[in-house]
């Protein structure tokens, strides 16, 4: 078989690159290796390159001209063997470089590795760094690096110095809001700080409209108070007015039966002018009632009016609110009025009654009581369906003598069953 020596010039160039290429692989192998830390794989490799670089190296000693050249000897002994036997070392060396470069390549694919670490958080649609205490940037993938060029216009060389710019936590990047959140903790025995930077544009976008949507249900809601109060008001308005038009009918009523007496009827004329007296009594004192603000004096004014002495045992509880005084003031100024309309009493008491639960306030009047059940109609009907609102009990009580009793709950309190046990025994 024909030795490697006497092999045409252009096929030993073809051994010579073939051998060259099997050292650059092996080279290849090497780097990759110590990169990931594979340092037996550097073993295997070092052991392939060292022969075939020898053959590379033969080869080109025997291209070379003349015979003064070291290592002749050895050259042209390794010449002389048959050239099948420098092509299956050759391939032998190829194939096991092939195989070892292909098992460094795709290792990161199989094992974990800091590269296929790297390679999964350039992929993460968030930004992440991690730094030293001195700052120095351990690791940062591609959305980071992005992040920190579009805000501070440098690459991210030290985290501190990003952390210092971005500290306010929420910023705007290329029409995308973005949320930074560092945090520290302890590796390897010293401490590592860690900023993520997550995408919150869809979050954010539905903050802002549930910020306007509660603008919108603020002004809503005082658009509602406003016309809740208009409503108290026309309420209250349209009490005065059927105040009137009761007295007015009264009045209507009073005309019809003083045109019916005879003149020579003097008691029932007495009674008729009485009722005459005390409704224009009424009519003027509720014309000024729309115009004074003070109900209490309206109420003394009132009682004054009509001839009523008041005896008030005690002061009024303070414990009752203003909405509370204010229908204390309209239930007495309507128990004077029923005192010397409908009973012709001369005096009323006003007495109370307080406890943990409520606060009671009894009105007694010393005049001539109606045969049976007491109807609330007219102003005590008025009267009740404004308590009602509060939630304040109202109740008549006969006897020896007419009680209009009203109970009032303190603020967070409800009228319990012993409160009404006891309403019922009074």
């Amino acid at each position: 078989m024909t030795p490697f020596e006497y092999l045409p010039a252009f096929v030993r160039a073809f051994f010579g690159l073939a051998a060259l290429l099997v050292c650059l692989a092996d080279i290849a192998v090497t780097v990759l290796a110590a990169v990931k830390k594979r340092y037996k794989v550097i073993v295997f490799a070092v052991v392939l390159f060292a022969p075939v670089y020898f053959i590379w190296q033969v080869i080109f000693d025997l291209t070379l001209p003349g015979d003064a050249v070291s290592a002749r000897a050895v050259s042209r002994t390794l010449g002389g063997l048959p050239w099948i036997s420098w092509l299956s070392t050759l391939l032998l060396a190829a194939i096991a470089s092939g195989l070892l470069l292909r098992y460094v390549i795709k290792y990161d694919k199989s094992f974990i590795t800091p590269g296929a670490i790297k390679l999964f958080l350039d992929k993460m649609p968030c930004g992440i760094c991690c730094w030293l205490d001195n700052g120095k940037v351990l690791f940062s993938n591609i959305c980071m690096n992005d992040l920190c060029v579009a805000l501070t216009g440098e690459s991210l060389l030290n985290g501190f110095v990003f952390l210092d710019f971005v500290k306010d936590g929420i910023h705007k990047v290329d029409g995308k809001v973005w949320r930074f959140s560092c945090r520290d903790f302890a590796s390897g025995g010293e401490t590592l700080h860690e900023m993520i930077a997550s995408d919150i544009t869809t979050e954010y976008a539905k903050t802002a409209s549930l910020e306007r949507d509660k603008s919108e249900l603020s002004r809503i809601n005082r658009e509602l108070n406003e016309y809740t109060l208009n409503i108290d008001e026309t309420v209250r308005m349209q009490e005065i007015l059927q105040a009137k038009v009761n007295i007015h009918d009264e009045m209507n009523r009073l005309m019809l039966s003083t045109a019916a007496v005879d003149a020579g009827e003097t008691a029932e004329l007495d009674r008729i002018f009485s009722m005459w007296d005390r409704n224009a009594l009424l009519l003027c004192l509720e014309a000024e009632r729309s115009a004074d603000t003070n109900a209490a004096d309206a109420f003394v004014k009132l009682a004054e009016a009509l001839k009523i002495r008041l005896i008030q045992h005690g002061e009024l509880p303070e414990a009752l609110s203003e909405e509370q005084r204010a229908l204390f003031y309209t239930a007495a100024q309507e128990a004077v009025a029923n005192a010397a309309k409908h009973a012709g009493a001369k005096t009323l008491e006003i007495s109370f009654y307080e406890t943990d639960g409520f606060v009671e306030c009894s009105f007694t009047n010393d005049g001539r009581l109606s045969s049976g059940e007491v109807k609330f109609t007219g102003g005590l009907s008025n009267l009740t369906a404004l308590a009602q609102k509060q939630d304040v009990s109202v109740t008549a009580v006969g006897g020896g003598s007419f009680k209009l009793i009203l109970r009032f709950p303190k603020k967070g309190r409800k009228i319990s069953r012993s409160d009404d046990d006891y309403l019922n025994q009074a």
